[in-house]
């Protein structure tokens, strides 16, 4: 029986059995790097590559090259012809939407989050946990992507300027980031090594602001479970708590549940459900920048305090962060974003996180003093992957 996964490059459910294979140039004649016509149709990008071409009948080891005659055990995308991670076809991939309205943070999260995985989660649970292909992102290599993400703001200590619109010039796809978590795993006595290849792809706010543009995002209808961030400075009853400057309020006030009813109409659609169903697809509903309130809410709510220092998504805890949300949602008289979720989901979690730990200095777009401190920005991801079986709920 086939097995099927979704390519983390043009979000197409691909046979894991039929994978292409993609040349490395090592023949006994010249082989050209040129950019590939389905992969710049499909996920727009130009980057030239060696050939990609099917597997010959029979074929379950090395193939060689067509053109060159060179052996290659580099496997590719059937559909993009994009290379694929070595352990792809033996490894689970689940595929997570991180999704959310303009000026929610998306890109500050998702670089955070990317960093903190591998240099804090990866030793939490005694894993390995890289960065899988050389583009993540869509930049030139892990060096570039480093250059250009990580060090403007760990080291630089600025904010990145806000994700560009699908379709706009600077930016045609949304291209991934792909993490390979390996670690150690017991059955029945014996250890192997699990490999799972976690796909994390940024949108820009402004492609779910109506439903025409959410439709765009063809990779919603493949993601194994959503990361949906909502924005609390956009809810007055949230925001008349704080004071806040003008330069960190620059979403409109119905937009979070805007953005989480685009998304739903979206999904109902595509998985063609009818009007009694809820979508089966776990929604982790994160709000962003909760250090703000931090100074409002008791000393011993769950909100303030650390994650569990354990290789474990413990569910009590996450429960209990999952009460304190839903009732400040009620408090800040936003609980219309709740009764939604409830008719709509089968499964959703709310979160509270801060990708820096402390309120920015928004008018010159920069980290506060003291640099990046995340905090509890692994626990929507953690919850979705124990969803899928790869880390272990308490």
């Amino acid at each position: 029986m086939a097995s099927f996964a979704v390519c983390p490059f043009c979000f197409h459910r691909i046979d894991v059995a039929r994978l292409w294979y993609q040349c490395l140039g090592r023949g006994s004649v010249e082989c050209k790097k040129e950019a590939d016509k389905a992969r710049r149709e499909l996920t727009k990008s130009t980057l030239e590559t060696y050939c990609s071409f099917p597997p010959p009948e029979g074929a379950k080891g090395p193939a060689y090259c067509p053109t060159c005659g060179g052996k290659t055990n580099l496997r590719a995308c059937p559909k993009c012809h994009t290379a694929l991670p070595s352990d792809f076809a033996e490894s689970a991939s689940p595929m997570i939407g991180l999704v959310g309205a303009k000026g929610s943070g998306k890109t500050v999260l998702m670089t955070v989050l990317v960093k903190h995985l591998r240099d804090t989660i990866g030793k939490r649970y005694d894993a390995d946990i890289s960065l899988a292909t050389d583009n993540p992102d869509g930049h030139q290599g892990v060096s570039d992507y480093q250059a250009n993400r990580e060090a403007p703001l760990f080291k630089g200590g600025s904010l990145p300027p806000p994700t560009s619109a699908l379709g706009s010039g600077a930016r045609q796809h949304s291209s991934p980031v792909l993490l390979r978590w390996r670690q150690e795993a017991s059955r029945w006595g014996r250890t192997s090594i699990d490999s799972t290849m976690l796909s994390l792809v940024d949108t820009a706010g402004e492609d779910l602001n109506d439903v025409s543009t959410a439709f765009t995002l063809q990779y919603l209808s493949v993601c194994d479970g959503l990361v949906v961030l909502l924005d609390p400075f956009a809810l007055p009853g949230a925001r008349a708590t704080l004071n806040l400057p003008d330069a960190a309020i620059n979403v409109d006030e119905d937009t979070p549940l805007r953005v989480v009813t685009n998304i739903t109409e979206m999904l109902r659609i595509e998985h063609d459900l009818k009007k009694g169903k809820k979508i089966a697809i776990p929604v982790a509903v994160v709000f962003t920048k909760v250090d703000a309130f931090f100074p409002t809410l008791d000393r011993g709510n769950p909100l303030m305090t650390t994650a569990p220092g354990v290789p474990a998504y413990v569910n009590a805890d996450g429960q209990a962060v999952h009460e304190h949300v839903l009732a400040l949602l009620h408090q800040w008289n936003a609980q219309d974003v709740d009764t939604h979720l409830r008719l709509n989901y089968k499964d959703f979690r709310y979160f509270g996180v801060s990708a820096l730990g402390a309120e920015p200095d928004y008018e010159n777009s920069r980290v506060a003093v003291g640099g990046v401190r995340p905090h509890r920005v692994e626990d929507p991801v953690l919850w979705l992957l124990s969803k899928a079986g790869t880390v272990r709920t308490a």
